[in-house]
């Protein structure tokens, strides 16, 4: 488990909300990552200091007098033309959004053909190569049938014989 996955994870585990297997991961990552093992403590010291603090009990005629200083603090009325006014300029203020939002959607989805880049055929050639004089008819023609291996041994026994000519030839 990596520190992400444990900080993603880590509400579901104080929670006990988790499966066993989860959890048995978060405390075998907690063991050996500083970092979470410091972030589960001080998460559950928070809760512990959140669940211990004295509970909080509003008098019995609270929800009384917060309906009437609501009501003591909104306007008694507004005129008519503030309130067309300002549903007049919602509606623009939407409209224009809509086509602000039409247009970008428009923008984003239009086909637009794709750049084709049209480059040179490309021409290849096969290197030239010397004609191997192991593989000419003649040679082919003097060896003996029956023989299963007899190439390697043409090989092996005209080889040298090659390379003494082709030695020769260059020094001239």
């Amino acid at each position: 488990m990596d520190c992400r996955k444990f900080r993603d994870q880590h509400a579901l585990f104080v929670d006990q909300m988790c499966s066993e297997l989860e959890a048995f991961e978060m405390r075998s990552h907690m063991r050996f990552c500083p970092e979470c093992d410091r972030h589960d403590t001080v998460v559950r010291r928070g809760i512990l200091l959140v669940r211990n603090l004295p509970h909080i009990r509003p008098s019995a005629n609270f929800n009384a007098r917060l309906a009437a200083r609501i009501r003591a603090e909104a306007p008694l009325h507004q005129p008519a033309f503030v309130t067309q006014s300002s549903r007049l300029a919602e509606y623009v203020s939407l409209a224009a959004a809509v086509l602000v939002l039409a247009f970008g959607v428009s923008r984003v989805f239009a086909s637009k053909q794709p750049d084709i880049y049209r480059m040179p055929p490309v021409v290849a050639t096969r290197p030239v190569s010397a004609p191997s004089p192991f593989g000419t008819s003649a040679l082919v023609a003097t060896v003996p049938t029956g023989m299963s291996i007899w190439p390697a041994i043409m090989m092996a026994s005209q080889a040298p014989a090659h390379f003494a000519t082709a030695e020769l030839v260059g020094e001239r």
